[in-house]
């Protein structure tokens, strides 16, 4: 089985520490629904980031930290989007 992971600097030890205690998770691969989103400023994860944070199903996707002034990968963001 292989899993839909973010990419490195979105999985620290912190993040490891919350799928493993299932707080957070991870897809299969095959359950991703791909998407290549066009780069619009109306299509940008810092504008969207904010509305969706209040989304839990959405959120157990995601660290609950990221470094300050940091948004999750455009790529990882968009594709789990796509998939709910």
């Amino acid at each position: 089985m292989q899993l839909y992971l973010p990419p490195d600097w979105m999985l620290n030890k912190d993040f490891l520490k919350e799928i493993l205690i299932e707080e957070k998770a991870l897809l299969r691969l095959d359950q991703v629904k791909r998407i290549s989103v066009p780069q619009y400023d109306e299509l940008s994860v810092i504008k969207l980031w904010p509305m969706l944070q209040s989304d839990e199903k959405f959120m157990r996707y995601f660290p609950k930290k990221l470094a300050k002034g940091r948004v999750p990968d455009r790529e990882y963001f968009f594709n789990l989007l796509n998939t709910f």
